[in-house]
């Protein structure tokens, strides 16, 4: 009102690229070998290679899993009052059939009810240890999502099959964020790039 004029000019900070690590391939194998025999391990293989996430797997219970086949259909969350309640998934996209590997399934075989009995939190607290222990480069739980997107991802899998496989709604978050390149492929990659690129040379 007593400004008429006043135009206000604001410059927002670049939005920075997420420092995370993704695990390879050798960097799951030690994990799974420092963890094999704990429940923790089933946490592992369903979220490195499903996708699942965290709460989809404390909620997973034998009634979901169907030969090799896990329903994904519900997700334990924290409430208001600080406590673990199973509810259904926030987007349609999370209700989902992930088709596993038999030794995934080999691990499950046999568990009657919840197949993770830990919750989310209880998870996250072991997996830190366990990362620790293993003398591996420190990454989440999450991480391991990461790492399932990224190697689907290098192999030639499709984004919308990926998507898909991992709940995700929109490509968006999986473009900036799960589509990380792993260390180990992208030298496998480059080397690839310089043999060509040798060839194409004056001197090749």
């Amino acid at each position: 009102m007593f400004l008429p004029d006043f135009r206000l000019k604001t410059t927002l900070p670049a939005k920075e690229k997420p420092d995370l690590y993704t695990p390879s391939d050798k960097d799951v194998k030690q994990l799974l070998s420092h963890i094999a025999g704990k429940e923790l391990e089933i946490a592992v293989l369903l979220a490195a290679f499903g996708p699942m996430r965290r709460g989809e797997i404390c909620a997973l219970t034998s009634d979901d899993i169907h030969g090799n086949i896990v329903n994904v259909n519900k997700s334990m969350v924290m409430g208001p009052d600080r406590l673990w309640t199973i509810k259904q998934p926030k987007t349609y996209s999370s209700y989902r059939e992930i088709e596993y590997p038999d030794f995934v399934i080999q691990k499950i075989a046999g568990i009657d009810g919840r197949i993770i009995k830990a919750t989310p939190e209880q998870i996250t607290n072991r997996f830190r240890r366990a990362v620790k222990f293993a003398g591996l480069p420190h990454f989440r739980f999450h991480d391991l999502r990461h790492y399932s997107a990224s190697i689907m991802h290098a192999i030639g899998i499709p984004d919308q099959y990926i998507m898909q496989r991992g709940g995700w709604a929109s490509d968006n978050v999986m473009k900036t964020v799960y589509r990380n390149v792993i260390n180990l492929e992208s030298a496998r990659q480059n080397k690839k790039i310089i043999k060509h690129f040798n060839k194409v040379s004056p001197q090749g």
